[in-house]
């Protein structure tokens, strides 16, 4: 039997669950932002290509003028670090190890703080042409679309553990990167996969004051037009499901320390609850 023709995501059903009930998010002028009433999906409203939604952060193929400021990047920012720590807890947490590969790399922070932790040689995967990885720390790092990495020999079905930092919000067809995620994979290998919270309190407060037009930068905390598909906890975990995953860990988190902090700390009392501001999903590729 034939698998069933995916669904566009930015078509007229949800390409998650199928429903046409469809709301709109944001109200007056401005970018749309659409939730679905089924499932709680939220996505942009017919977004702009991704040379210019992407272009930032880097993941737009090879910018021709001028590179982001992000590409010059060599140390990570406190919060930047706080994310760090978060993955490498995570890993740590489930006894993962052994061949790791980064999906949306960018500068290679990710795998430089990694390797302090013990990881050996991490690879990272970066579709646009951000080159700060190789040149300046000098990381293996792939500036091509991840379906050419897992075509590369000893690549697809290679690695113990995927790590997808913050990306798949920036995906265009979400479905299809969690399924490269599973093809890079051993089988009974781990996949790593953070993102925003849609249900986090400081989500749900900004929504709300948003829709109300009490917020001076209305859906500014949606970060259009970068961020064109948007998750809460049972969702991402759909989604991941339906890439034949098995689902170990989900979990929120919420940076409590300051800039100042000797060690990150996270804010237990909201991810106790599931109200953290991110959010991630580790998640195993069965075996035959």
């Amino acid at each position: 039997m034939d698998a069933p023709e995916a669904l566009p995501v930015f078509g007229p059903r949800c390409f998650l669950c199928g429903s046409l009930e469809f709301q709109r998010l944001s109200a007056g002028s401005g970018p749309s932002w659409r939730v679905c009433r089924e499932c709680g999906l939220v996505r942009q409203q017919d977004p702009l290509p991704p040379e210019v939604t992407q272009r930032q952060y880097g993941f737009a193929p090879r910018h021709e003028e001028s590179r982001p400021a992000s590409w010059e990047q060599r140390q990570p920012e406190p919060h930047h670090l706080f994310k760090f720590w978060i993955v490498g807890e995570a890993l740590t947490a489930h006894g993962l190890d052994g061949r790791l590969v980064d999906v949306g790399c960018g500068s290679g922070l990710l795998q430089q703080y990694l390797k302090t932790l013990g990881w050996k040689d991490p690879v990272g995967i970066e579709p646009s042409g951000n080159p700060a990885g190789r040149e300046h720390l000098g990381l293996e790092i792939y500036n091509e679309p991840v379906e050419e990495t897992v075509r590369r020999p000893g690549f697809g079905g290679a690695f113990d553990v995927a790590v997808a930092h913050h990306v798949i919000e920036h995906c265009y067809d979400p479905a299809a990167f969690v399924a490269q995620l599973r093809a890079l994979l051993k089988p009974g290998g781990s996949a790593f996969i953070a993102t925003p919270n849609l249900r986090g309190v400081s989500m749900r407060w900004k929504t709300l004051m948003s829709r109300l037009g009490w917020k001076k930068r209305p859906f500014r905390h949606l970060d259009y037009p970068k961020h064109v598909v948007l998750f809460d906890r049972d969702n991402l975990s759909r989604l991941v499901r339906s890439a034949g995953f098995e689902i170990l860990d989900v979990q929120t988190y919420t940076r409590a320390s300051s800039d100042r902090a000797r060690r990150p700390r996270r804010f237990t009392f909201w991810d106790r609850l599931g109200l953290g501001d991110n959010m991630y999903v580790v998640a195993r590729r069965p075996l035959p």
